[in-house]
């Protein structure tokens, strides 16, 4: 996972600056998907679809048993399945498809913020209650509690730059999977 979050967000980032057609404060990353460099980007979401999969078992694993959350791990499972569709109806744009692809695109999309980020809160408060994940479970948290009310401002302020929120919110899940895993890490070689 951390070298997918890397991956993601440096090829992510230098998007931003290569496609100096796109405006970044007012366009979504996924207007990246396709047109130059649009390749990088896919690949990106792929990779770190593939990580959420290894994520949702890894997570569950290293959970005290009985503080063990089904639901946290199908909704990182979830949101790894539903990333590589985000990406692919991209790609569909101007064909004669379009409307389907942009319905399953703006529908996926919703669906892996959502699972993400009530992932994100589920896992982290069983940490806090897990001896071996409760130290050092406060970034965590917050992170979790940040990502979902940005996620939610966007909803209830829709007058605020739609590019910027969405890729604050990514940012924000990206930083607490960085830091999931790096969590774990750290509760697997301290057991």
């Amino acid at each position: 996972m951390i070298l997918a979050v890397t991956a993601f967000a440096v090829v992510c980032t230098a998007a931003q600056f290569w496609r100096t057609d796109l405006d970044p404060v007012a366009v979504p990353l996924s207007a990246y998907l396709t047109g130059p460099g649009g390749l990088y980007v896919r690949a990106v979401y792929d990779l770190i679809a593939i990580a959420l999969l290894g994520f949702a078992w890894g997570s569950y694993r290293v959970t005290t048993a009985p503080l063990r959350s089904g639901l946290a791990s199908a909704l990182f499972a979830g949101a790894g399945l539903a990333l590589p569709v985000v990406a692919t109806t991209e790609l569909f744009a101007g064909g004669p498809h379009e409307n389907l692809a942009r319905l399953t695109h703006g529908l996926a999309a919703q669906a892996t913020f959502l699972w993400l980020s009530f992932g994100m809160l589920l896992l982290a408060n069983r940490w806090r209650r897990d001896p071996h994940m409760a130290r050092g479970h406060l970034p965590g948290l917050a992170l979790a509690w940040l990502a979902t009310a940005v996620l939610w401002l966007q909803v209830f302020a829709p007058g605020l730059p739609h590019g910027l929120m969405q890729k604050l919110t990514i940012a924000l899940i990206v930083l607490w999977l960085g830091w999931a895993s790096r969590h774990m890490m750290r509760a697997t070689h301290s057991r």
